[in-house]
């Protein structure tokens, strides 16, 4: 007999949690009755898929589990078109979040979602664009929301919105005289940025001018509220984007300053596989990520600049 859909089921689970009594929890069968199904999947396959003793994949099984998923997928599809278009809106959907983005879209954005789509099982994690590129890849996330263009073969992305960065002083900061500081002006020493694995890093780091000298504290954070904390009580300026702005007291955007002339910022992007079975829903969640970032910059009361809508799932010519 060859495999069944419920023994690729198991198998993805059994790659995803990395762990048999996991994946067994996870697909609710007893420890010893799902390793008699990887046995009698491995016997169908003529190969070995998991190294027990190791705890990990064999590059077969490797290979099976990316196989797995696709066959899994197409019965996916072939629901959703019995069953209709309603159907995109159902279920599971995962979805990653750049750590530049996530603090400051979510709280706004899955209320939306939930209230509008309630039989929508959303899942949410927090991970840097490489992690987000390899679990869209390996079929582990359904969409993500990142800060670069990324290109990839059957990977698509779609710009939602376009922002700009602020900078942010401290008090007395020599700076703060203008009303607006050109990207040269912004010195490497004096500039707090987030450690190295974040594009938002590299996207200050071009911005900025090489450093010129040491500073007296060497710090590297993860996350843009702690580099806002640290101007206000070390000194020197950090960058931020628009949509962390609305998140500072009224003092606190009293110091903030435009870039001028304008043009350092990034664009935002909704990231999937190309032919995925979620268009519609990709599209609803293109629609409401631009309706809260329109939101968070009305809020935050910065000068309006470019949006850039997509109809995201359709081919453009």
């Amino acid at each position: 007999m060859g495999p069944t859909l419920d023994q690729l089921r198991y198998l993805v689970a059994l790659a995803e949690e990395g762990s048999f009594t996991r994946a067994a929890e996870r697909v609710y069968l007893t420890q010893p009755a799902l390793s008699v199904q990887i046995r009698k999947l491995e016997e169908a396959l003529g190969t070995r898929l998991f190294d027990r003793r190791k705890g990990v994949l064999t590059e077969a099984g490797r290979v099976a589990v990316a196989q797995a998923r696709r066959v899994l997928e197409e019965v996916e599809r072939l629901k959703l078109l019995v069953r209709g278009e309603e159907a995109c809106f159902q279920g599971p959907f995962r979805l990653g979040v750049i750590p530049t983005l996530a603090p400051y879209l979510l709280p706004h954005l899955l209320p939306r979602l939930k209230g509008a789509y309630p039989a929508l099982a959303l899942s949410v994690r927090e991970e840097l664009t490489p992690g987000i590129v390899r679990a869209l890849l390996e079929g582990d996330l359904d969409a993500g929301l990142v800060g670069t263009e990324e290109r990839h073969p059957g990977l698509r992305a779609e710009p939602l919105f376009a922002e700009a960065f602020w900078a942010y002083l401290a008090p007395g900061h020599p700076l703060s005289r203008k009303e607006a500081i050109h990207p040269l002006e912004i010195p490497l020493e004096d500039t707090w940025i987030l450690s190295e694995g974040h594009c938002f890093r590299d996207q200050i780091l071009s911005v900025c001018r090489p450093s010129l000298g040491g500073r007296s504290i060497e710090f590297q954070s993860g996350d843009l509220e702690t580099l806002v904390r640290l101007v206000d009580a070390v000194g020197g300026l950090t960058l931020l984007p628009e949509v962390a702005l609305w998140t500072l007291s009224p003092a606190q955007r009293a110091r903030l300053r435009p870039l001028a002339p304008p043009g350092a910022g990034r664009t935002v992007y909704l990231l999937f596989r190309e032919g995925s079975l979620k268009a519609l829903l990709l599209r609803a969640l293109a629609r409401e990520a631009q309706g809260v970032f329109a939101l968070l910059r009305q809020a935050a009361g910065v000068q309006e600049s470019a949006m850039m809508g997509t109809e995201v799932g359709h081919d453009q010519t």
